[in-house]
């Protein structure tokens, strides 16, 4: 759901692109790295919010099967913070990434949900897993793997958090690189 989130969010810059809002900021003196880093942001919010809807609503649905309230997140909320923080950054990251190579709203319309299912195969949120060194390429592996592991009381996610706030890292620089050589304001 993130990954839906965060794309769809991103993408709207082709939108803009297309209103001329874009043209504007981009003939600010404002940096092209700091347009995108506005928009990361945002949508930024809009996930970590989105997610934390989510978090609560199978805390409620799991404790309501359970009889009584049950925070099946684990008892390290300082970690499942620091996960949340993660996952946000890496599918923002990703956002921005896939914003930058599409070329229309049209093309991320198709790309978005494509890309959506293939790292959710490779990452194992369809219930099935594949091969580790298959999901290793998959952020939504590095996410469902430290959820679970917090679930079952195991608090070892320092790899996880690492892979998934480097993936973001440099998923969004190598979105602003590219943005700045291949978007066209005109």
């Amino acid at each position: 759901f993130a990954l839906f989130t965060a794309q769809f969010g991103v993408l709207g810059l082709h939108n803009e692109r297309r209103q001329g809002t874009l043209q504007r900021m981009v003939v600010s003196p404002t940096p092209r790295s700091a347009i995108l880093a506005g928009n990361l942001g945002g949508v930024f919010l809009t996930v970590v919010f989105q997610l934390l809807v989510l978090i609560l609503a199978l805390t409620l649905v799991g404790s309501l099967l359970q009889g009584k309230f049950d925070f099946i997140w684990g008892d390290n909320l300082l970690l499942l913070a620091g996960l949340l923080l993660s996952v946000a950054l890496a599918v923002s990251g990703f956002g921005i990434l896939l914003a930058a190579i599409v070329r229309s709203p049209e093309q991320g319309n198709i790309l978005a949900p494509i890309t959506n299912m293939a790292l959710g195969v490779l990452g194992g949120a369809f219930g099935f897993t594949l091969p580790r060194i298959a999901g290793a390429f998959s952020l939504v592996y590095w996410g469902r793997e430290a959820f679970q592991k917090l679930a079952g009381g195991d608090t070892d996610i320092g790899l996880n958090l690492l892979v998934l706030v480097i993936q973001g890292g440099l998923m969004y620089l190598l979105g602003v690189w590219l943005f700045n050589r291949r978007f066209e304001v005109a």
